[in-house]
């Protein structure tokens, strides 16, 4: 990956409206930069695709598609996508709101296993988010750490975010992307569930349910559930072997929460929570007084930094052939 790829986007000005700034973030297929809006010189990010993907139509309508579930879902703890059109090369772009605060991946890499209440608290933000996208037929399929942001308001409340819907499976996508989407593996590897690694295309919400569940566990264990030499090792231990148990890697965390947890990871979607919000309610008792352990996470999250960790990029780097 050349360093300074889309660096000839630098400084200009795209259909008369964005002035592009700095890139600040980049994955398989994506490239982000910092810009100005013209109109009113309000800070947005602008992503567009990586210049050897230009004649790939599936990933520009990927790319389009975080724009289309943003403006169907409307759920604040999705960012809002602005904008869209062409560069000058031809190449797609959004345009979206500036993501602000800190990944909980980050959050784990400097504090270690978060407390019982706090991953209930988190969990239970995401899960909302998630319950109002499958709502409209829109699966994820790349939830992670990563994509999970954590800020917090003037008033110092809680607020979570759930990036990168690009590989997300949606309801409009076309029968000829559906048929091309057959045998491949879509999201991150680590967190994909079953049915995912077994590359199929008719996924729903209990997937992501799945993900979640592994999120939920490297939470409160602090390392992954499952790991292997090689990315198809991988794949075939999430498709062929129950998640170790939480108990021996987190004795602390209590019994009936590792069993819920153990739920979300069930290798059949049928033997998972049947929704998102079915989860949510699962999880309530363990967030404890709710609202103070929001408040201490926000007190906790590292908001003042504005860089490119906290911006997503396209997670269609995380497609993998089956």
């Amino acid at each position: 990956m050349a360093l300074g790829e889309r660096a000839d986007l630098r400084g200009t000005v795209i259909e008369g409206k964005y002035r592009i700034g700095e890139r600040i973030g980049i994955g398989g297929t994506g490239v982000v930069f910092e810009a100005t809006r013209l109109e009113d010189g309000r800070s947005v990010v602008v992503k567009t695709l990586r210049p050897c993907f230009l004649d790939h139509p599936d990933l520009g309508r990927r790319l389009r598609r975080e724009a289309e579930v943003a403006r169907s879902v409307m759920h604040p703890g999705i960012v809002t996508v602005t904008d869209e059109g062409t560069v000058y090369d031809g190449s797609p772009y959004v345009v979206m709101e500036r993501a602000h605060g800190e990944s909980l991946s980050r959050i784990l890499m400097r504090r270690g296993p978060l407390a019982a209440d706090e991953t209930a608290a988190i969990a239970i933000r995401v899960l909302a988010i998630l319950h109002a996208s499958h709502r409209l037929g829109y699966i994820h399929r790349d939830v992670k750490p990563e994509h999970v942001l954590l800020d917090r308001d003037a008033n110092g409340e809680l607020l979570v975010s759930l990036l990168d819907f690009g590989v997300c499976s949606a309801p409009t996508a076309p029968a000829d992307e559906r048929a091309r989407e057959q045998g491949r593996v879509f999201g991150t590897p680590s967190y994909v569930s079953p049915e995912q690694a077994s590359g199929k295309v008719d996924v729903d919400g209990r997937a992501d349910i799945f993900s979640l569940g592994i999120m939920l566990w490297e939470c409160l264990a602090g390392r992954l559930p499952f790991r292997a030499s090689s990315v198809s090792a991988l794949l075939l231990r999430i498709i062929r072997e129950d998640a170790p148990p939480l108990c021996l890697a987190a004795p602390d965390v209590p019994r009936e929460l590792a069993d819920l947890i153990h739920v979300a990871l069930a290798r059949s979607p049928e033997s998972r929570f049947p929704s998102a919000r079915a989860m949510a309610r699962a999880l309530a008792p363990f967030a404890a007084d709710r609202l103070a352990v929001e408040r201490r996470l926000a007190v906790g999250a590292r908001t003042t930094s504005r860089t490119a960790r906290s911006v997503p990029t396209l997670s269609a780097a995380a497609v993998v052939a089956a």
